[in-house]
């Protein structure tokens, strides 16, 4: 059913459909306008920075950053020329002034981020160029702005140079103060960036904290002949590397091929200086490190072994270092001494001696002269001076003609102190070491006589016996040999402490001759025992001689009877 006089109530609705549509026609119409504005803008690439455009109906307002007046009027008039723009209206604002100029570029792969103020886009294709030259892509993230320096190009490209040679980095400019900070990745990198530092742009003062390339193991050595050390492998900055050097150089004339790289352990340069000073007490050798551990070889100066070098280092060496291999040939010893020292209990022997054959002699000389009651602690060494094998044998045969006493060999001097059987025995030793010593030894001898007690008569033939079991032996021309003086004098000694007793010296002998030949080979023998005794201070008159032919050739001796 139709009701005209109601048509009034639709109108909200017809008003409401056409607004829709007029807003929606508005819209295309205006993101269209937009659309064709900014394609006009992008053909002025210099013009504005960051360029805005607003649309209002067919009114435009552009904003932004006026790069070059002339360019911003030449696009202002090309978008009035486009189709429905009414008018245009140009708001943009000249770069602002930077104070400080500064900007970062930084380097992650092969991307190079550009970042901060710059000039005029145009002016920065010097630095694509740079990058791209190097296989490197730009990021411009840059703002532009006034007050850029002169230098700003050169700067720029340094900077790319800079992270060409490290690899990942970061270079940052503010005004004339240029810092880069990163860690290279190869040491011919690292060279070129080092060389790089060293030359930078006029008038720019640079700060680095570039590290070194890694390296493992990481290892150092030093190797000593006589005055020339040398110095390889790494060290964990300059400053290490140089301080190794000024102390390798006061142990002689040094040469450096380290190199600073990173990966270095613990406390390295204390590590390092530690194995320097060991180094400095061989004539020769090799302190090394490996990772945290550190090692020496060589051959020790004089007085210094390897235990002394091992203690040495390990008391020095940080604790997050370990000690490993210690090969130190003993150097030589200064003064080179040998003691001998006879007591009652026997005789002990201590020092040095130059080669294990020496000593041996010297140990079966100690035991034929004094029995087998004798203690050798000799220990081989270098440095012992000529002749000290033969003033060591020439020392024993005079202390073993004391009672007691020390011979003591330092060098090229010999001291012997203690109490002599008798005083011709006390004569006859110092004139021997002075006859006796190799050229150009001294002696000093300290010599009295022995003092005990009397051996009573009952006790003088068990007293003889045993003194002359030690043996006796004579020349070819039946006189007491060298070796056996040390026996005649004991015996003299125990005679001299028996005073009174009358004592037959009795010669027994066995030879290729007939007895009576035999006789008076024992004869002669035991007449040569008693003209000693005689002038070691025993009466002539208590004292025989007389000879016996024996059996075989073991009942050889000389035998002692009371009268």
């Amino acid at each position: 059913m139709i009701q005209p006089t109601k048509w009034w109530i639709g109108l909200p609705v017809l008003a409401a459909l056409f607004t829709i549509v007029a807003t929606s026609d508005v819209e295309k119409i205006e993101k269209d306008l937009g659309d064709r504005v900014r394609a006009a803008l992008d053909k002025s690439p210099g013009a504005i920075e960051g360029a805005r455009v607003d649309v209002d109906g067919r009114d435009i307002r552009l904003s932004g950053v006026a790069l070059a007046p002339a360019a911003v009027a030449e696009a202002v008039r090309s978008v009035e020329l486009q189709e429905g723009v009414r008018s245009v209206a140009d708001a943009t604002t000249p770069p602002p002034l930077a104070k400080p100029f500064a900007f970062a570029l930084e380097r992650k792969g092969k991307t190079l981020a550009l970042s901060g103020n710059a000039p005029a886009p145009g002016e920065r294709v010097a630095i694509r160029d740079a990058a791209a030259g190097r296989g490197l892509e730009l990021s411009d993230a840059s703002v532009s702005a006034l007050g850029a320096p002169k230098n700003y190009a050169a700067l720029a490209a340094y900077g790319v140079a800079l992270l060409d040679a490290i690899g990942d980095g970061r270079v940052t400019v503010s005004d004339a103060s240029l810092s880069v900070a990163g860690a290279a990745v190869s040491f011919e990198g690292y060279d070129r960036a080092e060389a790089a530092l060293k030359a930078p742009p006029e008038g720019v003062a640079v700060k680095a904290e570039i590290a070194p390339p890694r390296v493992s193991p990481f290892v150092w050595s030093a190797a000593k002949a006589g005055e020339i050390v040398s110095l390889f492998g790494y060290a964990p900055s300059e400053t290490t590397r140089e301080a190794l050097f000024i102390e390798a150089a006061s142990l002689g004339k040094a040469s450096d091929q380290t190199r600073v790289a990173g990966g270095a352990p613990g406390d390295f340069a204390a590590a390092a200086g530690a194995a320097l000073r060991e180094l400095a007490k061989l004539s020769s050798g090799k302190a090394s490190i490996a990772d945290g551990v550190v090692s020496i070889e060589g051959s020790g100066k004089t007085n210094v072994g390897a235990s002394a070098v091992e203690a040495s280092l390990r008391a020095a060496l940080p604790k997050s270092f370990g000690l490993g291999k210690v090969s130190v040939a003993a150097g030589a010893v200064s003064p080179f001494v040998f003691t001998a020292r006879k007591q009652e209990s026997g005789l002990a022997l201590a020092g040095f001696a130059p080669d294990a054959a020496t000593r041996a002699r010297i140990a079966e000389q100690a035991k034929r002269d004094f029995g087998d009651a004798v203690e050798v602690d000799l220990a081989i060494a270098d440095g012992a001076p000529k002749g000290f094998a033969e003033a060591a044998s020439v020392a024993l045969r005079a202390l073993a003609r004391l009672d007691a006493g020390v011979a003591a060999l330092s060098d090229r001097k010999l001291a012997l102190e203690g109490a002599a059987y008798t005083a011709k025995a006390q004569y006859d030793i110092r004139a021997r070491l002075f006859r006796e010593l190799p050229e150009g030894y001294e002696n000093a001898a300290r010599l009295g006589l022995a003092t005990k007690d009397e051996i009573p008569p009952t006790r003088l033939y068990a007293a003889l016996s045993e003194t002359a079991a030690r043996g006796l032996t004579f020349g070819a021309d039946n006189s007491i040999a060298e070796t056996s003086l040390p026996v005649v004098d004991a015996l003299a000694y125990v005679l001299l402490r028996s005073p009174g007793a009358a004592v037959d010296i009795v010669g027994l002998f066995a030879g290729a001759g007939s007895n009576a030949e035999n006789e008076a080979i024992g004869l002669h023998r035991a007449e040569a025992v008693r003209n000693y005794l005689i002038e070691a201070g025993v009466e002539a008159a208590r004292l025989s001689a007389s000879g016996a032919a024996t059996v075989d050739e073991s009942g050889r001796r000389i035998e002692f009877s009371i009268r």
